[in-house]
């Protein structure tokens, strides 16, 4: 991926977001996402953050985008895993395989264990990465959605040794 690609891959985002999430994080939230203000957002993230986070794509035919995976160096404090920071396959190609084909490259990629975090009720790709050898290890963080007048949740932290 490059910094060229960041529009199109937060467009992937966002629609993904509007798929997987719906019914579970606010409406009002998922409505006001914007993947031009994203991408602007994260194009200094993204220079600066090459020296430990690599993202890769998943492209068909004609360079169409199929799905987006973000990985690397785990966050201060997270322990000596490397860390699954993102995930997605556009929504008309989840469950055709491109998910799997990108998570498999992350994990030959990082050597020794991968932690990601997923929201506790997201339980499709909770069984997602449990057939892929995760397990939820136990600590939860919350991701709060009152400012769009949602509730807490809690994203559960799972790891693949």
């Amino acid at each position: 991926m490059t910094e060229a690609d960041l529009p199109r891959v937060m467009r992937l985002r966002a629609r993904a977001w509007a798929v997987a999430y719906e019914g579970l994080v606010p409406a009002a939230y998922l409505d006001a996402m914007d993947p031009a203000a994203d991408a602007r957002a994260r194009a200094g993230w993204f220079r600066e953050s090459r020296d430990r986070v690599t993202d890769l794509l998943a492209l068909g035919t004609g360079d169409a985008l199929l799905g987006w995976a973000c990985y690397g160096l785990p966050r201060p404090g997270e322990g000596p895993a490397g860390e699954l920071f993102a995930l997605y396959a556009a929504p008309e190609h989840v469950g055709t395989g491109v998910g799997r084909r990108l998570l498999d490259e992350v994990h030959a990629r990082l050597a020794g264990p991968v932690a990601l975090w997923v929201l506790e009720g997201n339980h499709r790709a909770r069984r997602f990465y449990e057939r892929s050898g995760y397990r939820a290890e136990g600590t939860r963080r919350p991701d709060d959605y009152g400012a769009w007048g949602g509730p807490v949740l809690s994203e559960l932290r799972y790891v693949r040794d």
